[in-house]
């Protein structure tokens, strides 16, 4: 028991090799023992392992049989191994042996969302609303208040009330006030709606542990590192077996329904909002440089490239895309344009804008999990906007040709012109089905899981302007109604 408990103890420090002898220890003396079998499945799983995690999760499951960790855990391993049946499986499962628990309501009702079964997970999330309350509760409530019918919202308004009284942690009174703006814009009170929505951010951006104008010097020296030396300096021709697309720009700028579009063309697959360049090839760099990012660009060897270039198709191979073009839909990728450059010379980038005032408020008036300053404070979104178009301005002096610049009122006003345009950039003819998005059961993990089920809507394009005065009042400085960022 002192074993197991010390390789609970390692695991919680990410002392993973450590956490692993202790376990399997444990198993030598005791095969069955399911907390260990749990352990080895969760070290698996943050070292990637997947097939090793789906083999110790499922015997921890056999030797668990009253918990629900380990089959959360085991319907995480399928679906990153790309079997969302056996995943699926799995969370039907859990609720139906657990039909008192609202995480298991979550849960199942989350996958549901993310594969476009709305009606199931509208479903599932109602049921779990007779379950004692918990944190998920709040959650489920605010995917409730916007996928229900108007009839509806009244009710889910009375409990949100109660659970804003129950909750007393910032993090989920934070969740309880969009809902409840979500709820009374649906129903029509704006002014209520612009209350909780700021309520909502005032909340949430007290969590922040930083604040934008603190990420300023940062933005500069990518700007001094990747400069005309660094774009000068030859590098190794490198022609790889894919095309790298990476659409970049700022949140809430339309990437999600562009990605679907264009996901349903034969040759396109995806990695998602993908982080393998910050999270391991940075990192990577950094360790061989002995400096932090950008200093670390300042010396690229070509043993280095060629490593970091592994890493990214390690990554595609882990998430089984095997199609010609390959996405990375990750916006925050605008910082990385130079890295990019030199890993793949050929990378297309699409930069998408939007907007400004639509974008901000579309921004301040959704629920990001991060605390990050910029996603719940107008002012502070205004200045990392101003940050990321300068960046991308400085990029563009060198990868003219590289970025094709369009607007997500473009997309919405001309979606087959515009996806032409684009699928011409990316070397692909159009296929029709690139309009049939809506009806693909493609997973969606992002904001718009469930905007992106629906055909293309003009709603989105006028919905900010019922609060423009409130949007003015809390900016910085007046700004145009101009898109987010020039077309460059």
């Amino acid at each position: 028991m002192l074993l197991l408990q010390r390789a609970n103890e390692l695991l919680a420090e990410n002392k993973l090799r450590e956490a692993e002898f202790m376990y399997k220890s444990v198993l030598k003396q005791s095969p069955k023992n399911g907390a260990a079998l749990f352990g080895v499945g969760r070290i698996c799983m943050r070292l990637e392992q997947y097939d090793n995690a789906i083999y110790y999760l499922k015997r921890a499951c056999e030797h668990l049989p009253k918990m629900l960790e380990p089959l959360f855990a085991l319907a995480d391993a399928f679906l990153a191994v790309g079997s969302p049946v056996d995943a699926k499986t799995v969370l039907e499962y859990t609720l139906s042996v657990a039909k008192h628990n609202a995480q298991a309501h979550y849960q199942l009702g989350q996958f549901y969302l993310d594969y476009g079964f709305i009606e199931q997970a509208e479903n599932v999330f109602k049921a779990g609303l007779s379950c004692p309350h918990s944190a998920v509760t709040a959650f489920m409530l605010y995917e409730l208040v916007q996928m229900s019918k108007p009839n509806a919202l009244s009710s889910y308004l009375i409990q949100l009330t109660k659970l804003e009284e129950e909750f007393e942690t910032p993090r989920l009174k934070t969740v309880v006030y969009y809902a409840k703006a979500k709820c009374h814009e649906r129903l029509g009170d704006y002014k209520l709606a612009q209350e909780h929505f700021a309520l909502a951010n005032e909340t949430q951006l007290s969590l922040s542990e930083f604040r934008t104008l603190d990420m300023l010097p940062f933005f500069e020296s990518i700007k001094q590192y990747c400069g005309q030396s660094f774009f000068n300096k030859p590098s190794d021709k490198v022609k790889t077996t894919f095309t790298p697309v990476f659409i970049v720009g700022l949140p809430r700028t339309g990437s999600t329904l562009l990605e679907q579009m264009l996901v349903q063309h034969s040759n396109i697959g995806t990695l998602g909002e993908n982080t393998v360049i910050s999270d391991k090839i940075v990192p990577y760099l950094s360790m061989r440089n002995n400096a932090e990012f950008p200093v670390c660009l300042n010396q690229l060897s070509n043993s280095m490239l060629d490593h970091c270039r592994i890493l990214y198709v390690d990554e595609i191979k882990r998430h089984r895309v095997s199609e010609e073009v390959v996405i990375n839909k990750l916006p925050a990728n605008f910082q990385n344009l130079g890295l990019i450059h030199k890993l793949f010379p050929e990378a297309r980038v699409i930069h998408l804008t939007r907007n400004f005032k639509a974008t901000a408020w579309s921004v301040y008036s959704n629920h990001f999990a991060e605390s990050e300053p910029y996603f719940c404070s107008l002012s502070e979104f205004a200045l990392y906007a101003q940050a990321q178009s300068d960046l991308m301005s400085h990029f563009y002096q060198f990868m003219k040709r590289d970025i094709f610049t369009f607007s997500y009122e473009q997309l919405i006003a001309e979606p087959e012109k515009t996806i032409k345009k684009c699928l011409g950039f990316l070397y692909q003819k159009y296929e029709p089905e690139c309009l049939d998005f809506h009806k693909s059961k493609k997973p969606v993990l992002t904001l718009s899981k469930a905007q992106v089920r629906k055909p293309i809507s003009t709603q989105p394009l006028e919905k900010w302007q019922r609060y423009e005065g409130f949007i003015e009042k809390m900016l910085p400085q007046p700004q145009s109604d101009q898109t987010t960022q020039a077309n460059l």
